[in-house]
């Protein structure tokens, strides 16, 4: 077999701005050189991962499947740590994480056995049959905040579709179902876009640590109280580090990927009036639909990372024993050796076999709560919002600069919607 080194000629690819507003630029060079993993660096990280990161970046969908499969590309932040470290620039000190570090070492970030401890309280809750009865609630929260925009707008040309519907509703959504309070989550949306964002060091340690202070105090109030919401039982089902890392987790992917997924579903349709007007007008094609805006606009922009524990080869080029990769579903999802035209975004034939939601044990636990959200918006705002359009197109830095995150963070639409019958009771 003949390795080969999966760097570009000129050295690693660069991450940069225009990366994290549109990947595939970058996946179809890559793709022109065989699709293999290939060298890059992450001009821009988050968290616990530094900027200027060396890393490698699998593309294919054979490959990403392959990884998912095969227990030398591992996960366990503690591991990881020293990892990225010593495939980066030498950090500045003083800004790091700290204490603050235990929100990243939940399930996301470990394989088994301590994967499969942290995943088990929430095996049956997160289900198909156990998410759709929740249709009525998610309808609801919906609704009140389409009539929060038209109450706040009213009179005026259009909002923003981003923070005025998608992540109010989604936020809405996710704390219901976890149990977070109402009068909590203004604040708690503040720090998740911090900690996801690009923010310095300081920025990050201070907001991380709030998060981090927050999910305690509440977690054990939970823990004595008898509420029945998800958060009481993660209180009730780990130790309190874990419980703080675990909701971290499930709060702050919960709903950031639901509300891109809404934001970049939109502005693709809007991309395509003829599939607009055909979704529009016929609701039924919404399901599909929005399994089509997953496939063809993953709201990940890569996975969160893995690492080599012995040098492997995958598709003939060598990767080193602590070498970090980072998975791209986005481009698995059109990759035209899995399928047939696959730049081309068709809401009446959702191709269904996609990675927008990962694989294996890593799957996305809410995948299910993510779909059922993402239809209903859907078709609140057809109901409510007949001749919805995009006011003014993105500008590129409009687009948040994120490893993991891709979306918006402002979309400006109109026209306002009126108020629902259900938002004059309540006048």
């Amino acid at each position: 077999m003949t390795l080969e080194t999966g760097a570009p000629e000129n050295g690693p690819i660069m991450l940069d701005h225009d990366f994290f507003r549109d990947p595939h630029p970058v996946y179809r060079e890559i793709k022109k050189n065989g699709n293999k993993p290939t060298e890059v660096i992450l001009k821009t990280g988050m968290a616990y991962i530094p900027p200027g990161l060396k890393a490698w970046l699998v593309t294919s969908y054979e490959d990403i499947e392959s990884v998912l499969r095969d227990p030398r590309f591992a996960k366990s932040i503690a591991d990881a740590m020293p990892l990225f470290a010593a495939n980066a620039p030498a950090r500045q000190e003083g800004g790091g994480p700290g204490r603050s570090s235990l929100l990243y070492d939940n399930m996301a970030n470990n394989d088994p056995p301590k994967h499969t401890r942290l995943r088990k309280p929430l095996n049956g809750i997160f289900t198909s049959r156990a998410v759709a009865p929740k249709r009525a609630d998610i309808e609801r929260a919906a609704a009140e905040t389409l009539d929060a925009v038209a109450a706040a707008h009213r009179g005026r040309d259009g909002f923003d579709l981003v923070q005025d519907f998608a992540f109010p509703f989604s936020i809405a959504v996710i704390c219901d179902t976890l149990g977070v309070p109402v009068q909590d989550r203004a604040a708690f949306n503040s720090w998740v876009q911090t900690i996801t964002g690009a923010a310095g060091p300081e920025e990050l340690a201070r907001d991380a640590g709030r998060m981090a202070a927050y999910l305690r105090d509440l977690l054990r109030a939970k823990r004595t109280g008898t509420e029945d919401d998800v958060l009481s039982l993660l209180a009730r089902s780990l130790d309190e580090d874990e419980a703080v890392a675990q909701a971290y987790a499930l709060l702050a992917a919960g709903y950031e990927t639901t509300a891109n997924l809404i934001v970049t579903g939109f502005l693709t349709l809007e991309a395509d009036p003829q599939q607009k007007r055909r979704l529009w007008s016929d609701p039924a094609l919404v399901p599909g639909a929005v399994e089509e805006m997953l496939r063809h606009q993953s709201p990940f922009n890569l996975s969160l990372y893995r690492y080599v524990t012995e040098t492997t080869v995958l598709n003939g080029v060598e990767l080193p024993a602590g070498a970090i990769v980072f998975l791209a579903f986005a481009a698995a999802n059109r990759d035209d050796r899995r399928f047939a035209r696959p730049d081309e975004f068709a809401i009446e034939e959702p191709r269904r076999e996609h990675l927008a939601f990962g694989g294996g044990i890593h799957n996305c636990i809410g995948k299910h709560l993510a779909r059922l959200e993402a239809e209903v918006a859907f078709g609140m705002l057809i109901q409510r919002c007949p001749e919805l359009s995009v006011l003014a197109p993105p500008a590129a830095d409009a687009w948040k600069v994120s490893p993991t995150f891709r979306g918006l963070r402002n979309l400006r639409v109109g026209p306002v919607p009126g108020i629902s019958e259900t938002g004059r009771a309540h006048d």
